[in-house]
């Protein structure tokens, strides 16, 4: 069985401030239970989480960055999943939706401001995958986006 295998930045644009540094010492994490291997910055933690990989970044500066990858059971449509989330009531105006790929695979992009904290950035994937939908989200600090 094949994993699904991602380096976070590469993958996803993650910002460039928050992966700034001369020599960027990379670990890998792999879950059986998603099927994903990810390669994250050595200095970002993981989070405990038995159902998702999850990872976080604090930079000594206040600036914070957060990955999670999760595989969804509910979602069948990853179109209607990205209308569902573009749909909820309140959410700033800079919400946008855009066709991906990620690792050669159909996905839809969501970015915006989050909508509890306009001091984050975010954005969300949804992969369509021969195994099923999974969810990538990213945030960080806007200043820093």
């Amino acid at each position: 069985m094949k994993t699904l295998s991602l380096t976070m930045a590469v993958c996803l644009g993650l910002p460039c401030a928050l992966l700034a540094g001369p020599r960027t010492r990379w670990s890998s994490y792999k879950s059986n239970l998603l099927n994903v291997q990810v390669s994250v910055p050595s200095d970002w933690q993981p989070l405990k989480a038995t159902k998702m990989l999850a990872f976080r970044y604090d930079d000594l500066a206040g600036g914070t960055g957060g990955i999670g990858i999760l595989k969804s059971t509910k979602i069948d449509s990853i179109e209607k999943a990205a209308e569902r989330e573009l749909e909820v009531e309140g959410h700033p105006p800079d919400w946008k939706r855009f066709n991906a790929r990620v690792g050669g695979m159909r996905a839809i992009k969501i970015t915006g401001t989050d909508r509890h904290d306009s001091s984050k950035h975010f954005v969300h994937y949804y992969v369509e995958t021969p195994r099923g939908v999974y969810i990538v989200q990213c945030t960080g600090s806007a200043d820093r986006w």
